[in-house]
């Protein structure tokens, strides 16, 4: 067997790996031997300490995940609180909500239903990115505040041509129970400018249980983005970004189900590389993204009318973050690098309702909390020597949090809101240390860190 050192270290530091093995001859005799059929292990193997990158677009079983969540399973430490056929929210090593900082493209879109109803991971189609890095624990302040479980990062490559051309990378999947995906990816470019759309749709029935009984899991699903990019030179990158999608999920386990996941992404990103000084690279980076969800009992579903909500009623709530991001790359000498920077954010939640006779559409939208952050970070990787790493980071945050709500409570058990109108204010420090050595003996790394 052919001992590869990528593998071996992957066997050590976890416990799955993308790859087929032939099985082993077993031999019973001078010449007799049994083979049995190749084994297929599907999962993801960390590239580095607490660190995991794959490309999403790679076949996984058992189909192509409909949502974040549903590859990010596929990760050691991860599993999911589910609302249904899809549409579920993450947890690594039992954390989950706003402990994980989930970016795509280096931007943050926060759900908007306060039940967490739409998780940031469900507005993310993975086969629409090209690149999946966890980063567990608090082992990096790079990429905005309250990662204190972990950081998750779907980005897409800069596509790069030396002569005019046109790349597509396209899947069709069917199965059961309705089951079937689309995804395009189109990129057409030279060596200066390129264009690309990237688009893919999901769908799926109800199922049915042992006992041929109904299961609510049904969904509809699509997204679509496009990037227009300018590339001046091999180091330089200018990139605008637009994307919108929505859909639909039926929900076993809740009282409603999510009739609409409208999302709205713009983008602007700049990055210098090899600037030749003290100061190796340069990037910056703003957005907008929105995200307008509604919740009903009756687009999906008949109202039970023995049920906790036995009239028909829907609630529409939405939430629009604005943000950026600046951060330089400094060579301070051969073996020591520092990444400092600068990124915030601001957040405006709102709501409205209505029933199947009078329309949310026709209410007026109320309010209900604003939310802000500015934080500043630098993180510094020393190579102590050629096998071991020193790498520490610490950053600050300026939060800022406004209670609009007049009331508290629904119907029947509303009452005054004892914060209504007022403003929070809290500065949050946090950082990390974390010592690597390679062994020299074994393919592997040990690591210890402190956040």
């Amino acid at each position: 067997m052919h001992k590869n050192k990528d593998i071996l270290r992957a066997t050590c530091l976890a416990t799955a790996l993308a790859a087929s093995f032939p099985a082993w001859p077993q031999a019973t005799g001078a010449d007799a031997i049994t083979t049995t059929d190749p084994v297929v292990i599907t999962g993801v193997a960390p590239s580095a300490p607490l660190t995991f990158t794959t490309d999403p677009k790679i076949p996984r079983q058992p189909l192509p995940a409909s949502d974040g969540t549903d590859y990010l399973k596929t990760i050691p430490g991860f599993s999911a609180i589910r609302n249904g056929g899809t549409n579920g929210d993450p947890v690594l090593r039992g954390m989950f909500g706003s402990r994980l900082n989930i970016l795509t493209n280096g931007t943050s879109m926060p759900g908007a239903c306060p039940a967490r109803m739409d998780a940031p991971s469900s507005y993310i189609s993975p086969e629409n990115f090209d690149k999946l890095t966890v980063i567990k624990g608090p082992q990096t302040v790079l990429w905005g505040p309250g990662a204190s479980a972990g950081t998750i990062r779907f980005d897409r490559d800069t596509p790069r041509f030396t002569e005019p051309g046109v790349r597509f990378d396209g899947s069709l999947v069917g199965g059961s129970n309705g089951r079937n995906d689309q995804a395009a990816d189109l990129t057409v470019g030279n060596d200066k400018v390129y264009t690309r759309i990237t688009a893919n749709h999901s769908h799926a029935q109800d199922y049915k249980d042992g006992d041929g009984n109904k299961v609510p899991s049904r969904w509809d699903k699509w997204n679509a983005d496009l990037a227009l990019g300018f590339t001046p030179d091999a180091d330089t990158l200018y990139e605008l970004t637009a994307g919108t999608g929505d859909g639909n999920a039926r929900y076993a386990g809740r009282g409603m189900d999510g009739s609409q996941f409208k999302r709205e992404s713009f983008g602007l990103r700049f990055e210098k590389r090899n600037l030749g000084g003290l100061l190796d690279k340069l990037e910056a980076q703003l957005y907008y993204n929105y995200a307008d969800h509604v919740m009903d009992n009756y687009t999906l579903r008949t109202p039970d009318p023995h049920g906790m909500m036995p009239m028909a009623m829907a609630s529409d709530v939405d939430r629009a973050t604005g943000g950026g991001r600046i951060a330089g790359t400094w060579n301070l000498a051969p073996d020591l690098g520092l990444v400092t920077g600068l990124d915030f954010q601001q957040s405006r939640h709102r709501s409205r309702s209505g029933t199947d006779t009078v329309s949310y559409r026709s209410q007026n939208w109320v309010k209900d909390a604003s939310f802000a952050n500015t934080g500043l970070f630098g993180e510094l990787t020393w190579h102590a020597t050629q096998d071991s790493r020193v790498i520490g980071g610490a950053r600050v945050d300026w939060a800022s949090a406004k209670d609009f709500r007049r009331s508290s409570g629904s119907m029947m058990m509303a009452k005054p809101n004892p914060t209504a109108g007022k403003r929070r204010n809290e500065t949050l420090p946090s950082g990390f240390l974390r010592y690597e050595r390679d062994l020299a003996d074994l393919p592997a790394t040990v690591y210890v860190g402190l956040g």
